[in-house]
């Protein structure tokens, strides 16, 4: 298994982290004091299997493949694509490992994949080379309408909560994502709470964020009586004691789905 754990101490760039529906939105010109954290891979059992030659559309059910960087990636709109289309670093702005969920693949050394770009639900294709290929299971379900969250392990509910979700004015977008960070915040009592996951989804309504992308997560937070509401920036608020079961029990590549 590729090394998963980087403890390095960062700058959490989440966007909807700290404001509640009376917040006025973030201003680029305008520095939000920004919390220290440190990133963490989440203490998962069983360990994630790595690749043996399956394809995704075989895999045992409730498994997910996922390609994690082994430097830049260079992703291609189709193997037979002589320009990329974008490339990839090799960690996050948290500076966590890069990862993505695989599609399709491997097929004559290639992968589609998931990206974590602008726009939403954006795809691409990569060389196996390029990647140590993994196994994750289970799935977390974001439901806007109920503002509820799932954690499943095939089709067991492994954990369920009350969330607070983003406003009318700055949404939780909707769609197919994955967790592309897992942290650990220094002071638990913050905006964020004591743990996020940073998922690959981006805001629709605010591109920048604390010097970031508009980078939509998954936190705890210090104003617990938001749960349940619309009082986000768009970020998916829970309780602490949620969040950091959630930290524990979801690792980086896992699928998220955001349901209106």
């Amino acid at each position: 298994m590729p090394l998963l754990v980087r403890s390095v101490v960062l700058v959490l760039l989440l966007t909807a982290c700290g404001a509640s529906v009376a917040d006025p939105p973030p201003v680029s010109t305008e520095p939000v004091p920004m919390a220290t954290t440190t990133t963490t891979s989440p203490p998962v059992e069983p360990e994630k299997p790595m690749y043996q030659g399956f394809e995704p559309s075989v895999l045992p059910d409730g498994m997910t493949l996922v390609a994690m960087a082994k430097g830049e990636t260079v992703v291609y709109a189709d193997p037979d694509s002589s320009d990329p289309m974008v490339t990839l670093p090799e960690t996050t702005i948290l500076g966590t490992t890069t990862v993505l969920t695989v599609l399709d693949g491997p097929i004559d050394g290639w992968v589609r994949v998931m990206l974590p770009i602008r726009p939403n639900g954006s795809e691409g294709w990569i060389e196996v080379e390029q990647a140590d290929l993994f196994v994750v299971e289970g799935r977390v379900v974001v439901d806007l309408s109920d503002r509820t969250i799932t954690v499943y392990r095939g089709d067991d509910v492994v954990l369920t909560s009350d969330v607070a979700i983003g406003t009318d004015r700055n949404p939780t977008p909707t769609g197919s994502f994955f967790v592309t960070d897992s942290v650990t915040i220094s002071d638990p009592g913050s905006p964020w709470g004591p743990n996020a996951l940073g998922l690959s989804a981006r805001s629709d309504s605010i591109t920048e964020y604390n010097g970031g992308d508009g980078i939509i997560g998954i936190h705890g937070t210090n104003r617990p009586g938001s749960i349940g509401n619309a009082a986000s920036l768009g970020c998916v608020r829970l309780p602490n004691d949620v969040i950091t079961l959630v930290h524990a029990l979801v690792p980086i590549g896992t699928p998220v789905e955001i349901q209106a």
